[in-house]
């Protein structure tokens, strides 16, 4: 064994020693991110399928009731619950949802009949993924030492698919090295079966892992989110500069109704689903989402700020426009939604596979470690036993 590794160049046992100590490092941080990602890429199938029957009203009528009567009546039957945020749908059979938290901050949906108000289901699912989602970047139950930790994992994990990468590559390409590269040998030894799952997978997954790790980057590092910023020719907090622009509060000026916001932008030909957030009453903005599928984080539309005096969205700089365009085009790629159901089972998959390798390439080391050990106790053992 020494000299095989004898025989390796010092770049390659250096790529060896990296590839294993930084993952052995690294790796519950690993499984964790990557299993929080994935149960997070289905959060909105998941939320919409504990709803049930409630996401359908049983009788449409003929004229909704306002977003300010729904709200009015969901405070009332929730006095313990805060709307922020008030979704409709251009469906017709589709129940409203309001967004709530309680004091103490806990989330939660409350899915409301729009023709009657009657409030038709709860769930605190919403909370659930929230939770995920902070786990997931490392801020809870750590804060910002935790998402410093997650930051040099993923780091970590970057330099682990690289240099997986140049332990995968043959030395020479073989039919042999070929059928060991791209398959997994399942009906041999748990050791080499657990080494193709380490390696085979990781191969096929090396693409969307790339992805997924440079555009968690994006969302949780500075400097790379300033440097794609600008290599992108935008700016990053795209939401603080459009903040700043809001309008100074004049208590003569009476603001435009919610329903007359709402009814406008669910006419627009793509607009499938409308999110209000729901101001302060000094509040002079509101922020809207409209598109053809919202989100939690991702959203297959766009995000605008309306005035409220007016109704009318707000006009910013096209920096800020292209700034929340690559903010989305990254969340997108991140969670999955770039391809609809397909693209959150492939990112699934993927994240999965991420989970995996930590685990797997453990179990190699591990291996390994004890067969080295056999073969250094076994001669003296021998020896003890002849001298006796």
């Amino acid at each position: 064994m020494n000299t095989k590794n004898n025989k390796k160049s010092w770049l390659a046992r250096l790529n060896s020693w990296l590839h294993l100590w930084l993952g052995i490092s690294s790796g519950i941080i690993v499984v964790i991110v990557a299993l929080t990602g994935t149960l997070f890429v289905f959060c909105d199938d998941i939320i919409d399928a504990l709803a049930g029957k409630a996401l359908h009203v049983e009788v449409i009528k003929e004229k909704k009731l306002t977003p300010e009567t729904l709200v009015a009546v969901f405070h009332q039957e929730h006095p313990d619950l805060k709307a922020f945020s008030f979704q409709a749908y251009k469906d017709p059979s589709r129940s409203s949802r309001i967004g709530a938290a309680d004091k103490d901050g806990h989330f939660n949906f409350t899915w409301i009949d729009p023709y009657t108000g009657k409030c038709l289901t709860t769930s605190g699912a919403y909370y659930f993924f929230y939770v995920v989602a902070h786990v997931h970047s490392g801020e809870m139950p750590f804060g910002k030492t935790g998402n410093l930790i997650v930051q040099i994992a993923t780091w970590i994990f970057l330099i682990e698919l690289v240099t997986g990468l140049i332990l995968w590559w043959p030395v020479k390409w073989t039919p042999a090295t070929r059928q060991q590269s791209f398959r997994i040998k399942w009906k041999a030894s748990f050791r080499r079966v657990n080494y193709d799952l380490h390696n085979v997978p990781g191969f096929y997954s090396l693409l969307p892992a790339l992805m997924l790790t440079v555009t968690g980057l994006i969302i949780v590092n500075d400097t790379v989110k300033r440097s794609t910023h600008q290599l992108l020719g935008s700016q990053p907090d795209a939401f603080k500069m459009m903040r700043k622009k809001a309008l100074p509060f004049d208590s003569a000026r009476p603001f435009v109704a919610l329903h007359t916001i709402l009814d406008d932008l669910l006419q627009a030909p793509d607009a499938e689903q409308v999110r209000l957030s729901i101001p302060k009453d000094s509040a002079t903005t509101l922020f809207a989402m409209s598109g053809r599928e919202l989100g939690l984080k991702a959203l297959d539309g766009r995000m605008m700020m309306i005035d409220r005096y007016s109704g009318r969205e707000m006009t910013f700089p096209s920096v800020i426009h292209r700034s929340l365009a690559v903010d989305g085009m990254n969340m997108n790629l991140h969670i999955g939604f770039w391809a609809g159901w397909l693209g959150k089972i492939l990112t699934a998959i993927a994240g999965l596979i991420c989970a995996t390798l930590p685990v797997t390439g453990f179990l190699i080391w591990w291996g390994r470690r004890n067969k080295k050990k056999k073969r250094v106790t076994h001669p003296v053992n021998t020896a003890i036993t002849q001298s006796s």
